[in-house]
């Protein structure tokens, strides 16, 4: 049962990525999962019990901006409300408002704090029409953006995170190169592939 729910005025964003979260109260650490966002706040999903009103700290694997240049992995905030979760596995959800200076931005906008960019391998624009593979099932997409651990595809096809998915990445010259992926975090427009090594 819901102890309350905020009024949005935010737009919410859905981006679903593991999460990890830290109780400032107890020091207690738990999984989790991010299921949307905007520039206030987050949703989540979660087997740990917290309060209205409990002080949080938030490490996102994979942040909404992982595609680009701006990557800003940690976040504090505050429980606004919970209700029982629809996730599977998970026993609660919670909407969480963030602190003022660790607010997520709306990727669609230039107004977050800059911040450098944490990954090993950084990314860079590669746009090609591709198919893959999930489960022996065959779909269209197009990659947006790609670095030596992983890519960015484009697809109006629902997935989720776990899912395993094999390629050929369209290279210059009309040369393939065959991969396979793990699916490590989804939003409205594709998913992240990390590749793994055959």
């Amino acid at each position: 049962m819901a102890d309350n729910f905020d009024d949005r005025i935010a737009r919410r964003i859905s981006f679903i990525t593991p999460l990890q979260v830290t109780d400032l109260t107890s020091g207690e650490i738990y999984q989790a999962k991010m299921l949307d966002y905007s520039d206030g706040g987050i949703s989540f999903a979660s087997d740990g019990f917290f309060k209205k009103g409990s002080p949080l700290y938030f490490g996102i694997l994979y942040p909404p901006d992982y595609t680009t240049s701006r990557i800003i992995e940690y976040y504090k905030g505050k429980v606004m409300w919970r209700k029982d979760s629809q996730q599977p596995s998970l026993s609660f959800e919670y909407g969480v408002q963030l602190a003022a200076e660790s607010r997520l931005k709306d990727s669609d906008t230039n107004d977050g704090k800059p911040v450098k960019d944490l990954r090993n391998h950084p990314r860079r624009v590669f746009s090609r029409p591709l198919r893959f593979d999930v489960a022996e099932n065959v779909y269209d997409g197009s990659t947006k953006n790609i670095s030596a651990s992983g890519v960015f595809i484009a697809t109006d096809r629902k997935m989720e995170i776990g899912q395993l998915i094999k390629l050929n990445l369209p290279l210059k010259k009309g040369k393939m190169v065959r991969a396979r992926g793990e699916i490590i975090w989804v939003n409205n427009e594709g998913f992240g592939l990390k590749f793994i090594k055959e």
